[in-house]
């Protein structure tokens, strides 16, 4: 035992035991995902639940090609499993374009709402952000009005397991299903979409925690409205809030399902490639249970249409 211990520390065998081990996760990985990927082809569609999902973002340079990644992302997730998406533009830069109006254009499932930068400037206390993510989700949340409601990100795809681990379960009102999430590669200014080639171009893996990640909540609406959403007293923050979101969904009642894998697009901004400034503070579990007012997701904010199925919120 001793001698294959020290074995495996030489330096050139600790490299190749390393690139086989990987090697063996990414064939476990794409073998996973076609298996998967047939037994969807084989489901009866029709059965499949109603689901809003829950973006946000803003025209910025905050990763390259942000917009490509987006469409993709709800191609995919549209054509497998969602219903329905809400997408939040919050605090969109002057100087851009909103990326609203694209969206409404190109997918007939999906409507906006626009949060200035004047609400932003009111609640944000911390000049690295420009993107207060959780209250953009809760504004999402609050208005999604399917039964079921997922936040999730704009570079997030569904993996096939977890597509099919939804589709075969009954939902019950007072579970939150959370994935574990796996990088895959994207190539940036080139591709247009993810299709299942693209689903299976594994580059890392997250190891899963219950809690969740940012890429993926699903619970009912209801157990959404009873929590409140995520914690709007967080205004400097925005790692670890998807945590203390799911830690406040289980003080209400919730229990965790895991659901399978969700595929983030990766990029090199991602707070896994290392924390930055532009990531905020770190939120903690601290506190749980919090307490939103009953304004939580802007619900108090008047709705002035802007264009077909595009909303800005104005408050007085």
């Amino acid at each position: 035992m001793a001698n294959q211990k020290r074995l495996r520390d030489l330096k050139g065998i600790r490299g190749a035991l390393y690139r086989v081990e990987q090697f063996g996760t990414r064939a476990a990985f794409v073998a996973d995902g076609v298996a998967s990927f047939l037994r969807f082809r084989m489901r009866n569609h029709a059965l499949r639940p109603s689901i809003t999902a829950v973006m946000v973002g803003r025209n910025d340079d905050y990763m390259v090609d942000f917009r490509e990644r987006l469409y993709a992302t709800i191609d995919w997730n549209t054509r497998h499993l969602i219903d329905h998406v809400i997408f939040v533009e919050w605090n969109p830069p002057p100087d851009r374009e909103l990326l609203a109006n694209g969206l409404t254009e190109r997918f007939e499932n999906l409507r906006t709402y626009v949060v200035p930068a004047d609400i932003h400037r009111a609640i944000n206390r911390n000049a690295n952000l420009q993107l207060l993510e959780y209250h953009a989700k809760n504004v999402g949340i609050r208005r999604a009005v399917s039964p079921w409601v997922l936040a999730t990100n704009a570079d997030a795809a569904l993996g096939m397991n977890l597509i099919n681990k939804i589709l075969s379960t009954p939902l019950e009102p007072d579970v939150v299903w959370t994935a574990e999430r796996i990088d895959i590669k994207w190539d940036e200014n080139q591709q247009q979409e993810i299709g299942l080639r693209g689903s299976l171009r594994y580059h890392r893996f997250i190891p899963y925690d219950p809690m969740g990640t940012g890429e993926f909540a699903l619970a009912s609406r209801d157990l959404w409205h009873r929590a409140r959403g995520y914690d709007e007293s967080l205004v400097k923050h925005k790692i670890g809030c998807d945590v203390r979101g799911i830690a406040q969904v289980l003080a209400h009642g919730a229990h965790i399902h895991k659901a399978g894998t969700v595929l983030h697009l990766q990029h090199p901004t991602s707070c896994v490639e290392g924390v930055r400034a532009f990531h905020g503070e770190m939120a903690t579990v601290e506190g749980v249970p919090y307490q939103n007012d009953e304004n939580w997701g802007l619900a108090n904010a008047r709705e002035v249409q802007l264009a077909d199925r595009v909303w800005q919120l104005e408050l007085d």
